[in-house]
């Protein structure tokens, strides 16, 4: 066994019960996590993973192409042409080209995840303990400590969000590249050839490009290997810290200098992440004041993560300064004397200072100046990497200061089971809040009956079903509560209720909360676009056109507003202009088919028969059961001479129509004398081509009747 002791160098070289030690790390890891996460792998859609994921085309990968994977890695909306966590993006891209929105494959690979974060967990703080500094108090218990650590980070409750929340891969991920690198970054500091060293501290450096582009606040790497060097691998903290703070102040000035370059190429200035408070309800004074509390409240919920404590929306009374209320005043001293202790224990215990500091500083980005919301558990998952780890060394310290007395021992080994045993069910009670949207809210709504976006997630459930009576219910109580995330939150439920009442056909209603949304966030355009869909059901077409535009110039990108606007100008008669927006439409996969279909009629009107046939083929291999399209082909044909082909698709519209009702359908919506009779086909060409065929049906019809009567003539 060499210096540092690494376990799978052990397996390698040493004898076969270090083989074994491996084997039953993995094992028993793969076994818990299996046991306390099996009942998450059916657990929906949540929240965010709407926008990020299920609504996000830039994500709805169909094939391994160059182009598909580029629109992954740029899958922001909001910034279509700049990176957007292009690591973990790329990662959800794939989910959907392997299995499309089953969330069983999304699950699978967000636990395969938790259980790498845990392996290279368990690595690296096995290989840590066999530092120099260190190896000679932990060295005989590494194994176990760091077991031990590794199963109370990975079956803690408080990580449910970051594993079975789908769209939180995104900070497991970060987590998985950021201890990786960490793991790298000790071996290349212990290797004994320059080129291991070298191939080591590449593949950090590569493992924490990945974990940044997982998610942002992997940025504090950098600081973390900073601190692990001189706290860990340097035998003199003080005299390091003296030595190197120019490369201290290098470091810090790198990743701000990275972060300014970030944000400016998001927004094209260094500060625009402060107009983020221009829509919070709290200030930046406020969320800096507050944050002390919530980072007891991530110590409180680590250490006694009861599920009736786990929340997806924390209710936080803001502190507004020091003292109100006192408990911020306690909250910052807390903090400031857990720094001063880790400080001070620096040269005595410097492992358990360096878990302290670890905690703390990569709570940093997301708990300082950004106007991220309030709190958010997932928050958690790198920053409580080793915060069991102090714990683990105690309690295995207890096991052998009791080693002979048996009772106090079985009693310090019980604890230790009932602890990894009571935190896994934890975890997996808390799953089953995770299964649906109504469970998720419910919970939700339990826990924080003042919260706006509580009753808001619960009232979209209800809407979602079809239950529009009880959702709007359950959103007019949403109105009424003053715990929001964003000063114009209302604008979000005002638009959903304007949709229940379009749904209801009150259109009057619809159109009034469509305003109220308007009114209170101008720059959403979905409420300009149901705004508009509710004039246009009221017969207000200029005015529907008019609120089309203004979410147009807001979102020009965005693949409904094109469609609609191409749909609105087929109606007009505008063909040229319809087909400039269909085509933006055709990009998107959930309006590829309608689209496909606009465009035949569209190049229909323009007279390009030939472009308008082809199209009609590709929509009708995607819709085959659509009598519209064969009766648009037959209109087409007779228009372009062929009269044959003509007969034949209107008796394929007709084999169709199998009912008396579909058919009477049918010839009542093309004699057309609105707007939609440029999107529908010519009733003037289809209707003799249908007679035609009816009559041939008939015929055929009569002369087999006549042969059924004959046979039955000849029996009798």
């Amino acid at each position: 066994m060499d210096s540092t002791g690494q376990v799978f160098d052990d397996c390698r070289k040493g004898p076969l019960s270090h083989c074994r030690k491996v084997v039953f790390v993995v094992l028993s890891l793969a076994i818990i996590l299996l046991a306390v996460y099996g009942n998450s792998f059916d657990c929906s859609w949540h929240f965010d993973d709407e926008p990020n994921i299920t609504d996000n085309p830039n994500l709805h990968m169909t094939e391994l192409s160059w182009e598909q994977i580029g629109r992954a890695l740029k899958s922001d909306r909001n910034s279509p042409h700049s990176l957007y966590r292009p690591v973990a993006c790329l990662s959800f891209a794939l989910n959907h080209y392997f299995d499309g929105l089953n969330v069983f494959g999304y699950h699978l690979v967000n636990l395969t995840i938790h259980f790498l974060s845990s392996i290279f967990l368990f690595i690296f703080v096995f290989n840590t303990l066999q530092l120099p500094s260190l190896r000679e108090r932990y060295s005989s218990n590494a194994y176990s400590i760091a077991l031990l650590s590794t199963v109370l980070w990975a079956v803690n409750p408080i990580q449910t969000q970051a594993v079975t929340y789908i769209v939180q891969r995104m900070a497991s991920l970060a987590a998985m590249f950021y201890i990786l690198s960490m793991y790298f970054y000790l071996k290349a500091r212990t290797a004994p050839k320059v080129g291991s060293r070298a191939a080591f501290f590449f593949c950090c450096g590569l493992s924490f490009l990945l974990a940044l582009g997982s998610k942002e606040n992997a940025a504090m790497l950098p600081m973390s290997l900073f601190l692990y060097e001189a706290t860990l691998i340097q035998e003199n903290t003080t005299a390091f810290f003296r030595k190197n703070i120019k490369w201290f102040i290098l470091t810090c000035s790198i990743i701000l200098f990275i972060g300014v370059l970030y944000f400016y190429s998001k927004q094209g200035t260094i500060f625009s992440f402060l107009k983020g408070y221009e829509r919070r309800p709290f200030s930046l004074a406020e969320r800096l004041l507050t944050q002390p509390r919530i980072i007891i409240l991530y110590v409180s919920l680590l250490l006694y993560p009861l599920t009736s404590r786990l929340n997806l929306a924390h209710s936080f009374e803001l502190s507004r300064s020091l003292f109100d209320p006192i408990s911020t005043f306690f909250a910052v001293l807390a903090i400031f004397l857990l720094v001063a202790f880790a400080f001070y224990l620096a040269r005595k215990r410097p492992l358990f200072s360096f878990c302290i500091l670890f905690f703390f500083l990569n709570h940093v980005i997301e708990s300082s100046v950004f106007p991220l919301e309030i709190a958010y558990e997932h928050r958690n998952y790198i920053p409580s990497m080793l915060f069991f780890l102090p714990f683990a060394i105690g309690l295995l310290e207890l096991l052998e200061r009791y080693e002979t007395k048996k009772i106090m021992k079985f009693a310090v080994a019980a604890f230790i089971c009932l602890l990894v045993m009571g935190f896994g069910h934890a975890a997996h009670l808390r799953n089953l809040d995770w299964k649906t949207p109504q469970t998720l809210w419910t919970d939700t709504v339990g826990k924080s009956p003042d919260t706006m976006r509580a009753y808001h997630n619960l009232g979209r459930y209800y809407q979602n079903r079809g239950q529009l009576r009880r959702a709007l219910q359950i959103y007019q109580q949403a109105l009424t509560k003053t715990a929001t995330n964003r000063k114009d939150e209302s604008f979000i439920t005002h638009y959903n209720i304007g949709k229940a009442w379009a749904d209801l056909n009150d259109y009057g209603e619809a159109e009034s909360h469509f305003r109220q949304a308007i009114n209170l966030n101008p720059s959403y355009s979905p409420a300009y676009n149901n705004l508009a869909a509710a004039y246009e059901c009221q017969g207000k077409k200029d005015l529907a056109y008019e609120n089309l535009l203004k979410a147009f110039r807001i979102d020009p990108y965005a693949p409904f507003l094109n469609y609609n606007l191409g749909l609105h100008y087929l109606k007009e008669g505008r063909s040229a202009d319809a087909i400039q927006h269909l085509r933006r439409a055709l990009h998107s996969v959930e309006y590829k088919s309608s689209a496909t279909l606009c465009l035949a009629i569209a190049h229909k009107q323009e007279g390009r028969l030939g472009q308008a046939s082809v199209l009609f083929r590709e929509a009708l291999r995607k819709n085959p059961q659509d009598t519209g399209i064969h009766l648009h082909l037959a209109e087409l044909y007779q228009k372009a001479g062929h009269p044959t082909l003509a007969l034949k698709e209107a008796e394929r519209a007709l084999d169709l129509a199998i009912t008396k009702g579909t058919f009477h359908k049918i010839l009542e919506d093309l004699p057309a004398t609105d707007r939609t009779r440029n999107v529908k086909p010519d009733g003037e060409v289809v209707i003799p081509l249908l007679s035609r065929v009816v009559k041939r049906k008939k015929a055929v019809l009569d002369e087999w009747d006549e042969l059924l009567h004959r046979k039955a003539n000849e029996h009798s």
